[in-house]
């Protein structure tokens, strides 16, 4: 009778459990749609990147885009909360087999990211973009080195190989981190600094030390950077 008494209880309690988890699950629905849109997305813990390039790119240059990409991701987890917790970034042509990510973003690289010194010129169109299908933000990012090229070749002069494909690393890991946090976020919104501004001016491309081109505000050279 102990034994069968023990597990009448066991049962009543278990039944009572999952009424209190239903009633409140239904309390908490009532109110849930406002409150998960205005809250961030959950924390990522792992995100795979995947980048095609219509050029080659040289091996420093990758090494580099690598480099400033990695510091882009510690950067933005304070910034961004959705980003942080680890970035793999792989080429197109070396991959393989399918990718096991909590995220996957496909990183499309149009035009050769070869800096050359040139004029300065009077970019026109977005610098890279993402598009946004019936409400979501797509993970697929576009950048143009092209335009990016044609923004940073005006302060080349001068630059060795190296100094170069650190420029253009910087410059396009910008970019691409600007259009990662519309995606993470899933806002279409900009800020007016920092690296979701609109719009970005040369010095934007670069690192905040940088002490060939230093950071500075001059609205002339902006230009857009996101597709929206």
């Amino acid at each position: 009778m102990t034994a069968f008494f023990q597990l009448l209880v066991s049962r009543f309690v278990s039944v009572l459990f999952l009424v209190i988890v239903a009633l409140n699950a239904t309390t908490i629905s009532a109110g849930s749609a406002l409150a998960l849109a205005e809250s961030p997305i959950p924390h990522t813990s792992h995100t795979t990147m995947v980048i095609f390039t219509d050029h080659p790119m040289e091996e420093g240059q990758w090494a580099a885009l690598l480099r400033e990409l990695h510091r882009a991701d510690v950067r933005l987890e304070t910034a961004a909360r959705e980003l942080g917790g680890g970035l793999e970034v792989l080429r197109g042509r070396d991959l393989t087999a399918s990718v096991n990510s909590d995220q996957v973003i496909s990183v499309s690289v149009t035009g050769d990211c070869t800096l050359m010194p040139g004029p300065q010129k009077m970019v026109k169109g977005a610098l890279g973009w993402v598009r946004k299908v019936d409400g979501e933000i797509q993970p697929f990012i576009h950048v143009s080195c092209e335009r990016i090229v044609e923004m940073l070749q005006g302060i080349a002069l001068g630059m060795n190989p190296e100094r170069k494909n650190t420029v253009m690393a910087d410059a396009m890991a910008r970019v691409i981190a600007h259009e990662w946090i519309h995606i993470a976020t899933q806002k279409a919104e900009h800020e007016k600094c920092g690296i979701m501004e609109s719009g970005f001016q040369v010095s934007d491309l670069l690192t905040d030390d940088d002490p060939i081109y230093p950071r500075r505000h001059v609205g002339r050279d902006k230009r857009r950077s996101a597709g929206f």
